[in-house]
């Protein structure tokens, strides 16, 4: 865990930047590590006892043999041999001179060094039993001083100018992939990590997380959630038992169960039973039709089987007004005070629409439309009971060259009696027969 040292927000150990502050955790942040128990001591050494002396070495001891030895100056390996310097001829009367040591030394520098003083002479340890060396050595000679090339730098004279460094060439850092994207993250603009929804700084980049786009949740997933009542807490969020509990609530709650039991139930039912399954196809069918006739009809035409009428004149019969032809009409006779058409069908239709062509459209002259009475008010009566009254209007088939469709509803009727209430009179002329040249009807589908 590492705490952001500028607000106190403990963030992940693999987060780059603060989650309330953005600040960079390199820099203000501290690792928090949990304390590991202390080792034990480790048991102390045993003491080594004293080691046993034996009779050689008290001998030597004893005669000094082994402090000559431990005295004794290291030697070399690269350097040669000491030159152990000779007595000089003792003459009579005179001090015999005492024997000097010259050693050679290695030197350390690059540049020559000046010989060193020679050193004060010591008097050389006299053994028992061994004798001095006969060679003399001239003082006035002393023996050459070996010079040896060390590896150390060359000094020089400091400069204001500092030395140029070359700094290696640093490869382009590259952006990797989101590491985390989980139902509910805010997914950062910038490098696309998904962060927890109670930061405010992006989790790697330190972007900004105000105008963070959250993950959502897949739509099956919202309706089980909505379903359960199962809901996304904040951080923080602690139940509240105060007051009495809520009943509502539980019911609710069961009532959400019951309803995700029944539908789990009628799936199962549908995909396992066939019985069920063609029955629910088919009433779903029929509801859709319905809806889909309702909002978006389409319309077929349906055409009667047979017409009868109340009077009719000569070459103008009831079945003239079925014919699908407008030059030929159905004319009743001047006498017959209450006119009517009645049309049948073969089989029991729904019907959704009727069209009258209404006049006198004959070919003779261009004026028997005007010639003759046309409907004006008309009674429908069906065969299942239903009755509609409409108003026509007074147009030429073939001025309007389609028919005026009406919309009814009249469900499984066999028969259609139109009832004449009031007429078009012509201008100027005493009423006659009323003519209506062609009816036309319409199913739903």
């Amino acid at each position: 865990m590492i705490v952001c040292k500028q607000c106190g927000h403990h963030n992940e150990d693999s987060d780059t930047f603060c989650g309330s502050c953005g600040k960079f955790l390199e820099w203000t942040g501290e690792r928090v590590v949990v304390a590991q128990p202390e080792p034990e001591p480790p048991a102390p050494e045993p003491v080594p006892e004293p080691a046993h002396v034996g009779l050689i070495d008290r001998v030597k001891h004893a005669v000094g043999i082994e402090e000559a030895q431990q005295t004794a100056p290291p030697a070399y390996a690269d350097a040669a041999p000491a030159p152990v310097a000779a007595p000089a001829p003792v003459t009579a009367g005179a001090p015999a001179p005492e024997p000097r040591v010259v050693w050679t030394v290695p030197v350390t520098s690059a540049a020559p060094a000046a010989p060193a003083p020679a050193a004060a002479p010591a008097p050389a340890p006299v053994l028992a039993g061994v004798a001095a060396p006969a060679a003399p050595v001239s003082p006035g000679n002393p023996p050459p001083i070996s010079l040896v090339q060390a590896d150390e730098p060359i000094s020089r004279r400091p400069t204001s100018v500092a030395p140029s460094v070359t700094r290696p060439r640093q490869a382009p850092r590259t952006l990797e992939p989101p590491t985390r994207r989980h139902p509910g993250d805010l997914i950062c603009g910038q490098c696309g990590e998904g962060n927890d929804p109670v930061r405010h700084f992006c989790r790697r980049c330190g972007n900004s997380l105000d105008e963070a786009i959250a993950v959502r949740l897949p739509w099956y997933r919202r309706f089980f959630s909505r379903l359960f009542g199962v809901r996304t807490r904040e951080a923080g969020w602690r139940p509240r038992r105060v007051g009495p509990p809520n009943v509502m609530g539980m019911v609710w709650r069961i009532v959400r169960l019951a309803l995700g039991a029944l539908i789990v139930v009628g799936l199962l039912a549908f995909l396992l039973v066939p019985s069920f399954h063609n029955l629910v196809v088919n009433r779903v069918t029929s509801a859709v039709t319905t809806v889909r006739k309702a909002i978006f009809p389409h319309y077929d035409a349906v055409y009667a089987t047979g017409a009868s009428a109340s009077t009719s004149t000569a070459g103008h019969l009831p079945n003239l007004a079925i014919d699908k032809f407008i030059n030929t009409y159905w004319a009743a006779a001047a006498s017959d005070h209450g006119p009517y058409l009645k049309v049948t069908f073969h089989d029991p239709v729904d019907l959704a629409q009727i069209g009258f062509d209404a006049g006198a459209a004959g070919t003779a002259a261009a004026d028997d439309f005007l010639t003759q009475p046309r409907p004006h008010n008309v009674h429908l009566v069906f065969s299942n009971g239903t009755t509609t009254d409409l108003t026509l209007k007074d147009e030429d088939p073939k001025v309007a060259k389609n028919a005026q469709f009406y919309a009814i509803d009249a469900k499984q009727v066999t028969f259609v009696e139109i009832h004449i209430m009031s007429v078009y009179a012509p201008a100027g002329a005493s009423p006659s027969s009323v003519a209506l040249a062609e009816v036309e009807f319409r199913v739903r589908d």
